[in-house]
């Protein structure tokens, strides 16, 4: 609170930068301090004129912290594009096994930079009193395949199973053979082309992470190459597309690899244009 002669005033300011701003005052009369004597003297219409023009000079003060309130938005917005660049650039790489089967605290797992999948078996037993030892009934499996993100939160489930029982441990070793080979053209490269569906799970912001791209369009940046002009422009150079991949079609149903041409200058795919 500050004193000032006739009135005191509460500040209530506060800024965060690309976040928000007030700017709030509380006016407040002071009968000890305050001396009216000279507009008590007045007729009732000049005090009311007199109203009217103070009231005046305060919208124009209050017009005038708009405007400068219009230029903090302004710096505001650029403030938080550089934290939300800084936020895309900080984020790690996500871990993975390169494709490579390994040991979990429960069970195993494999993953690259798109995909990972997990499973774990656990024995069920109950006491044998003649044996006088634990004999296994059955065997619970529960697997699963998940994005592999760096957000590490909130991974799309893209297949699984939930404590599916056995009561014969080849036959459940025979299903999760069976569900490892079936994923299995989803663990053959480090960074696998991403689903439309799951690209949002590799963004930043609405950016998509570096060493990534998603099927149905070129890499474009690789087309254009970098910034230094590692490609000149007006060549022509091979990129992964999608487009193309997805009508080559293998007799198992997953796609095959295939290259479109993409100019540098544009990142247009000839194979695009011609259709």
């Amino acid at each position: 609170m500050e004193m000032k002669k006739g009135y005191s005033v509460y500040e209530h300011d506060r800024l965060e930068p690309a976040d928000g701003m007030r700017i709030e005052r509380k006016v407040y009369f002071e009968e000890k301090t305050a001396d009216i004597s000279g507009l008590t003297t007045l007729p009732l219409e000049q005090l009311r004129a007199l109203r009217e023009e103070y009231a005046a000079a305060e919208q124009a003060a209050f017009a005038a912290l708009q405007q400068q309130a219009a230029a903090w938005e302004e710096q505001a917005g650029k403030t938080l594009a550089i934290d939300k660049a800084i936020e895309y650039v900080r984020t790690p790489e996500v871990k993975h096994t390169a494709n490579q089967w390994e040991a979990a605290d429960y069970g195993k797992h494999i993953s690259n930079r798109v995909y990972q999948m997990r499973y774990r078996v656990s024995e069920n037993t109950r006491y044998d009193r003649e044996k006088e030892k634990s004999i296994p009934y059955s065997w619970t499996l529960s697997w699963s395949i998940y994005t592999n993100s760096p957000h590490q939160y909130g991974q799309a489930k893209i297949a699984g199973q939930e404590r599916k029982v056995f009561a014969d441990k080849a036959a459940m070793e025979k299903y999760l053979n069976g569900r490892i080979k079936a994923y299995a053209h989803l663990f053959t490269e480090i960074s696998p082309s991403i689903p439309q569906e799951y690209a949002e799970h590799f963004k930043v912001n609405g950016q998509l992470l570096p060493g990534y791209f998603v099927e149905g369009e070129c890499d474009r940046q690789a087309c254009v190459g970098s910034a230094a002009g590692e490609i000149p422009l007006g060549t022509v150079r091979p990129t992964l597309c999608s487009r193309y991949e997805s009508r080559r079609q293998s007799r198992r149903g997953r796609p095959e690899y295939g290259f479109c041409e993409a100019d540098a200058a544009t990142g247009t795919c000839a194979s695009e244009e011609r259709e």
